[in-house]
């Protein structure tokens, strides 16, 4: 149950060659009793192309390129787990738009970060609060195009980070200031030859955030699945303005100012019993290159608060219903 979540969807025909669908979904952790909140989302469909509004966790288009076969805690970079050579997962409030154009589906989105929290707390999905408990957050522009056809898949985004901020407390406007007009640009895809599959992922950002870069290949052999993923981050920028400077590098790359240079490689294994239970076992090993605040800590400078990642090991049965 660590990973329980349960969805619920609802599709209406609207006739016309239009429908419309609602989802909703929520986690339920086995080892505690809180139950979150996750996407929530309504959609139109139809010869137009669609649309889509709602709240939903975006991970990402690296992500979407892994094997599928590696998870574990710490590296399956969801919300609460940060500092793993790939950007953590994020909630977003978002509207999309997309449309076929020839064999690439085209997609225009505007979002904004849904989680707020405290200016120095390392759970900040993008949004701080001053000390008048106004929060004010970062938004985004996202323009994504996706070649599907036969066993290749490319896909490209470009994204552009905005800042909302009226505010005076010192240091903040120079960290939206830092995080406003940020040019995130992603490139990934996957090829599938049958007897594997293999997956290749890019990230740059303006601004002095670390590159980020995923290589992957999946072996099915009967009803086993074999799978290998290697992830990296490129050294962390620093920034000159310190707390402030900080603060922007956790937003927009998910690590310390200065961080150095920080990979991963995980093996994977998925053997299915049926078509709705099987059996995941993942090893993980990873490599910070020296003393990174690669885990929760205050926002300060690389170093200050080390907590080096080394290995992870995960073995789990899981059933689908």
């Amino acid at each position: 149950m660590n990973d329980g979540e349960i969805y619920i969807t609802a599709t209406e025909d609207l006739g016309g060659g239009m429908s419309a669908t609602a989802r909703g979904g929520f986690t339920l952790r086995g080892r505690g009793t809180a139950i979150m909140d996750r996407d929530g989302t309504v959609s139109l469909k139809g010869g137009f192309g669609a649309i889509t509004a709602g709240s939903l966790r975006s991970c990402g288009s690296l992500m979407g390129v892994l094997s599928g076969v590696v998870t574990g805690t710490v590296y399956s970079a969801n919300e609460s787990n940060n500092y793993v050579p790939l950007d953590k997962c994020s909630i977003v409030d978002t509207v999309a738009y997309s449309m076929p154009v020839g064999p690439v589906m085209v997609t225009a989105a505007y979002g904004e970060f849904a989680s707020g929290a405290s200016y120095n707390s390392t759970s900040a999905a993008g949004q701080w609060l001053d000390s008048k408990g106004n929060v004010n957050g970062i938004t985004y522009y996202d323009l994504a195009g996706v070649y599907n056809q036969g066993p290749l898949m490319v896909g490209v985004n470009v994204t552009q980070f905005g800042a909302v901020s009226n505010l005076s407390v010192a240091g903040l406007s120079s960290t939206f200031k830092i995080v406003d007009g940020v040019i995130r640009t992603r490139i990934a895809g996957t090829y599938d030859m049958g007897t594997a599959k293999f997956g290749l992922g890019y990230q740059t950002k303006t601004g002095g955030s670390a590159d980020q870069y995923v290589a992957s290949v999946a072996v099915p052999m009967g009803n086993a699945v074999f799978g290998l993923d290697y992830t990296a981050r490129a050294a962390q920028g620093v920034y000159d303005n310190g707390a402030a400077g900080a603060a922007a590098a956790n937003a927009l790359s998910n690590g310390r100012n200065g961080d150095k240079a920080s990979s991963a490689i995980g093996l994977g294994l998925t053997y299915n019993f049926s078509k709705t239970t099987n059996i995941n076992a993942s090893y993980i090993t990873y490599n910070d290159a020296g003393a990174n605040t690669l885990m929760n800590s205050s926002n300060t400078a690389a170093g200050t608060t080390a907590a080096k990642l080394d290995t992870e090991y995960r073995i789990r049965l899981l059933k689908t219903f």
